[in-house]
Parts: structure tokens; sequence; C-alpha cells
């Protein structure tokens, strides 16, 4: 029996991430994510030292338990995703989500409401 697959985005994976948010759970489904996933939160994670929300020592521990999950990282299709931004007034990243949870047939893990909606059309 094949494990069922969710595509995650950033905020998803940051609610999981931050200490100050908790948010999001670990799914019990295989995790997916393009590529631009690990930048996306690594940016995050920095841009929350600069803020002074975190500082340096936690930033390191919040990249060790991120690459410690199991995410499979696809590669996405570039016109596929620019056509998804173009219709719906995204940007490629977030399009890149969209995209990649239409192609798998899955569900899109999100806090991004507008995003959680377009999945399904």
């Amino acid at each position: 029996m094949r494990t069922k697959r969710v595509v995650v985005d950033a905020s998803y994976v940051l609610g999981m991430l931050f200490p100050d948010e908790k948010t999001s759970t670990l799914p019990k489904k295989r995790m997916v994510a393009p590529a631009l996933l690990e930048y996306e939160v690594v940016n995050a994670i920095k841009m929350a030292v600069v803020r002074r929300r975190i500082d340096d020592e936690l930033a390191g521990e919040l990249i060790r338990e991120y690459k410690s999950w199991k995410i499979e990282y696809k590669t996405v299709e570039l016109n596929g995703i620019l056509e998804v931004a173009l219709e719906h007034k995204l940007s490629v990243y977030d399009a890149s989500y969209l995209w990649l949870a239409r192609e798998l047939k899955t569900e899109l893990l999100t806090w991004d409401k507008k995003l959680a909606k377009l999945v399904s059309a």
C-alpha cells in the first residue's frame, strides 16, 4: 500500500518550527514540497534573528530540527507554475506549492487561506 503524501508550504512548516507559533503539527502523511521550501524556511529563520524574534542559537536548533524531518523535495515544471501564478495572481513561490499539490493530486497544508482554497479549484 502506497503511503499518502501531502504538500507542505513554508507557512505550515514555520508554524511547526517557531516556538511562539506551534500552529501546525507534523503530518502523519509523507511530506512533499518544491525544493524552494528549504530557502524559504532558512530565510524566515534569518529574518526572525534580524528582527530579534529568536537568537542565533535557537536559529541553529530550528534548522537542525527542520533538517531532521523527512521531506521529499520535488522539481516543479516552470511553465506550469508560471501559468498557475498568472491565472491566480500568485507569486511563483506560492504557485509552486499549488502546482505541485495539483500535479500530485493531493492536499496542500498551508496557513495561506487563498492558496488552500485554490487547491481543489
